[in-house]
């Protein structure tokens, strides 16, 4: 199996500049909250629709391609995502309650995060991924994505954070990332948090880092 290496770009222009924007505040690395599981949303409601709207201006305020609601303080299982390139334009995305049905292949992905302000560093990924969730009609979706591109990152990502679990869990050189996570003055990677991923580590065995 090839394995790619491959940077998770976070940088982003597109946005909406009509209108009010509502910013929320991202919760940094640190905060409890972002260690907490996310409620499953039972309805679509006006509460909801209006945290997405402010979620995606957020993200776009922020300069990033996703954001998850307990990045905000908001302990519901929602993300948005607009993984668009001058290449490869995209929808925004709205994923409710999303659960990965299946997954395959590895890869070592660079990422960082909008909790992690200034951090990058390399972590185990799937290379491909099928996700089950729900859009914002209330309709189940499925979907499925390949080949390591970004929005496939992006969702394994996301998804993270809505059952407490953050990227550095999946972190592949500890001790470099935790110098890089001191220059941002930001807490030391928990390594009682730190995944075990036999499957991710086989696959990945003798890769270059």
């Amino acid at each position: 199996m090839q394995i790619k290496k491959t940077v998770l770009i976070l940088h982003h222009d597109k946005g909406d500049d009509s209108g009010p924007m509502a910013v929320l505040k991202v919760v940094n690395y640190g905060e409890p909250v972002l260690r907490q599981e996310a409620e499953k949303v039972t309805k679509i409601s006006a509460k909801i629709q209006k945290l997405v709207a402010d979620m995606f201006d957020t993200m776009y305020a922020y300069d990033g391609c996703g954001l998850a609601a307990p990045q905000v303080g908001e302990l519901k299982r929602i993300f948005v995502l607009d993984c668009s390139t001058e290449d490869n334009p995209m929808p925004q995305m709205v994923f409710i309650n999303p659960v990965i049905i299946k997954k395959q292949g590895a890869m070592i992905s660079r990422e960082g995060c909008l909790s992690f302000p200034g951090v990058y560093t390399d972590v185990k990924r799937y290379e491909t991924i099928s996700v089950r969730y729900m859009d914002m009609k209330g309709k189940t979706q499925v979907m499925t994505v390949q080949e390591g591109t970004l929005l496939c990152r992006a969702i394994q990502h996301e998804l993270d954070h809505l059952n407490g679990v953050l990227f550095v869990d999946h972190v592949i050189d500890r001790f470099t990332t935790d110098q890089l996570l001191a220059e941002k003055h930001l807490p030391p990677i928990e390594p009682e948090k730190i995944l075990i991923e036999p499957e991710l580590d086989e696959a990945l065995a003798g890769v270059a880092l």
